[in-house]
């Protein structure tokens, strides 16, 4: 197996795929393929921002797919699994899982749950195999992250419009939601999606070369920070934060000053200009309700509205339960076996859910889903994978590209206390692929290639 690349092959190769003659055939033999492959991408992880529902992006991502590969993708298609060490290692828990959940009894689980598990696992590794193959274009950065970013900020601008100007029961001020998806997002999964591209805009805007590459960066950015902030989410303001300072962290102050200056701006900005914002949101309320009195109209919509103290109001405010949550799921391990190879990746959520005096659909943190599903050994391998993942994406942000670490630390820190499984590819909260795969597997790729080029 290639061994990692010495700093000085680093400078030598700087990402550019031109100086490989394979990569020059490659481009000339099938752009047609190279087109499917970037378009496949491109529009399914922006599906998570301006597509309806789940079933309109996999539509997307399947026949993308099936063209991608008539045009000679089934060729490249587990060149991940023949180079990556990383993409074993996620192969070989994902496969153990599988034999777990299909041979061993699970809780509640039926054979049409079996079949549907299956299912969704398998499009699931379909999706990262295809991704592998689309980090390797030496324009990733771009022709993947411009599209994320660019239909993100769409979706956050005219979410702002909907629901803050003409929604018959929107109000100003109060948490936003992703119009796109739903009709109105639930506005956890709308902060954690606008902060993860807002991260990805942030570093694209960092590294923007020219005044007019750095304007349109900037014109994404803004609205997408102010988008996140408005949907009053703690986890994606932590993820925001803790992705702005893993870039901080891996690159050092004099290479992230400009992005970790500007969201800390923004964050003050907020918090400064949240007594107006609370004022408007209490006129708006008293029309829209016809009440007269603004501070009883706005009293009826509780801290879904901004408040005048937005910081103070995030940190009293309740956990909703999540603590409840992850009680019920130690709990709910009773026996070794449950301990050793968890209830099976298809268990029934009662398992964990009975104790509770109410159904929250899932675990809200995607390291105890995997506790609870395929027991201590699994949720070891889950966080072994994340730690192997960040440091190559941290070799790849101290020699030039430091966006995937970024979008690492944001994923990392926003699954902590949210999401469902991250290992299906459809899922209760929907975003896991996104937030979770997407920057660690580009990372492997992007490792593992210049691995390869080095050792050439």
């Amino acid at each position: 197996m290639p061994q990692r690349p010495p700093s000085s092959a680093v400078g030598a190769t700087t990402w550019r795929l031109t100086d490989s003659p394979s990569a020059l055939v490659d481009e000339g033999a099938f752009p047609l393929k190279q087109s499917l492959l970037l378009a496949n991408m491109a529009g399914f992880l922006g599906g998570y921002y301006v597509l309806h529902n789940q079933w309109l992006q996999l539509g997307w991502g399947l026949v993308l797919a099936v063209l991608w590969m008539i045009a000679g993708g089934h060729a490249d298609l587990a060149g991940a699994l023949k180079s990556d060490r990383w993409m074993q290692a996620v192969a070989g828990l994902w496969a153990l899982m599988l034999v777990r959940s299909s041979i061993m009894d699970s809780p509640g689980a039926t054979l049409s749950g079996l079949w549907q598990g299956w299912g969704n696992s398998l499009l699931l590794m379909g999706f990262l195999l295809t991704l592998w193959q689309a980090a390797l274009r030496p324009q990733v950065v771009s022709s993947v992250g411009k599209p994320l970013v660019a239909m993100a900020t769409v979706a956050a601008c005219v979410s702002l419009m909907v629901f803050y100007t003409v929604h018959p029961e929107g109000v100003f001020g109060a948490r936003l939601r992703n119009w796109f998806v739903y009709g109105g997002w639930n506005s956890v999964n709308s902060g954690l999606t606008f902060g993860f591209a807002a991260c990805w805009a942030a570093a694209g805007w960092n590294a923007a070369a020219g005044k007019s590459n750095r304007r349109r960066w900037m014109l994404a950015l803004f609205p997408l920070y102010i988008a996140t902030l408005l949907t009053l989410s703690r986890g994606a303001l932590l993820a925001l934060v803790c992705g702005h300072l893993t870039l901080l962290v891996a690159v050092g102050w004099r290479r992230s000053w400009k992005p970790v200056s500007l969201m800390f701006g923004c964050l003050l900005l907020f918090q400064v200009s949240a007594p107006l914002i609370s004022h408007l949101a209490a006129k708006d309320a008293s029309k829209r309700l016809g009440i007269p009195n603004a501070s009883v109209a706005v009293e009826k919509f509780g801290d879904a509205v901004v408040s005048s103290n937005p910081m103070q109001t995030a940190l009293t405010r309740s956990d909703n339960g999540r603590f409840l949550i992850y009680h019920a799921a130690v709990g709910s391990m009773t026996t070794w076996q449950d301990w050793l190879v968890g209830k099976g990746m298809w268990a029934d959520d009662d398992c964990w859910s009975c104790s509770l005096h109410w159904y929250p659909e899932h675990l809200h943190g995607v390291f105890w889903d995997t506790f609870v599903h395929s027991g201590l050994p699994g949720v070891l391998g889950l966080l072994g994978l994340v730690l192997w993942g960040m440091k190559r994406a941290w070799f790849l942000a101290q020699n030039g590209e430091p966006v995937w670490i970024m979008l690492a630390g944001f994923g990392f820190s926003g699954l902590l206390f949210d999401g469902d499984s991250v290992w299906a590819l459809i899922t209760v909260a929907r975003f896991e692929p996104l937030l979770f795969w997407t920057p660690l597997v580009i990372a492997s790729a992007r490792f593992t290639q210049l691995s390869a080029r080095a050792s050439a």
